[in-house]
C-alpha cells in the first residue's frame, strides 16, 4: 500500500459533432490544441507526471494525450489505449482504475464527459457537483491505499484545474 493519485483529464475542445461523419473521428480544434498544451505545461509545473496514461481511442482524446505525453516524456508503454474509456460511464472509468498494478502511484485518464465529470463529482471528503471543461483536470490523492480498495469519497484531497484558471490556485 502507498500513496495513490488519480488525475482525470477531459480532452481539449473538439470539432462540432455535425462536422464529422463519426463522433469517434472528431479532432481537436485549434483552441483544443492550445488548451491541451496549456494543461501539459501545468501538469509538468505541478509535478503531476503520471506513471501511466490511459486514453480513450477517440481521435480528440488521443491528440490531447499525445500533447500531455510529449511534455511528461513517459516510456511508450506508459501511454495505453483503453477502449472502455470511449464515452465511458463513471462506473466503467472507476472499474478500470481499480485494476492497476500495485507498482503504479499515479494514473492519468484522458477521456470524455459526462463520465469524467461524474467521477470528479464523487471525489474527495466533500463530494460535490463538478463539471470538467474541455482540457480541465481533477486530481485526487489517497494515502496508504491499494488500487483495488480505492473509493472516490475517501480521497484525502481533490484539486481541479483548467486552461482558464490560475496556476497559483494550487499553492
Amino acid at each position: 500500500m502507498g500513496t495513490r493519485r488519480v488525475t482525470l483529464l477531459r480532452h481539449g475542445q473538439a470539432q462540432a459533432s455535425d462536422t464529422c461523419a463519426e463522433d469517434f473521428e472528431r479532432q481537436l480544434t485549434r483552441r483544443g490544441s492550445v488548451e491541451a498544451r496549456e494543461m501539459a505545461v501545468r501538469i509538468v509545473y505541478l509535478r503531476l507526471i503520471p506513471d501511466l496514461i490511459l486514453v480513450s481511442p477517440a481521435e480528440r482524446a488521443w491528440a490531447t494525450a499525445e500533447i500531455i505525453a510529449a511534455a511528461c516524456e513517459p516510456e511508450p508503454k506508459q501511454v495505453q489505449c483503453a477502449r472502455e474509456l470511449y464515452l465511458a460511464t463513471a462506473e466503467t472509468t472507476w472499474r478500470l482504475l481499480t485494476h492497476r498494478e500495485s507498482s503504479l502511484q499515479h494514473v492519468l485518464i484522458c477521456g470524455h464527459n459526462p463520465g469524467l465529470s461524474h467521477v470528479a463529482s464523487r471525489l474527495g471528503p466533500k463530494p460535490q457537483r463538478r463539471e470538467l471543461p474541455t482540457a480541465g483536470l481533477i486530481t485526487a490523492v489517497w494515502h496508504n491505499a491499494a488500487w483495488d480498495t480505492l473509493q472516490p469519497e475517501t480521497a484525502h484531497s481533490c484539486e481541479m484545474d483548467d486552461p482558464e484558471s490560475m496556476a497559483d490556485s494550487w499553492a
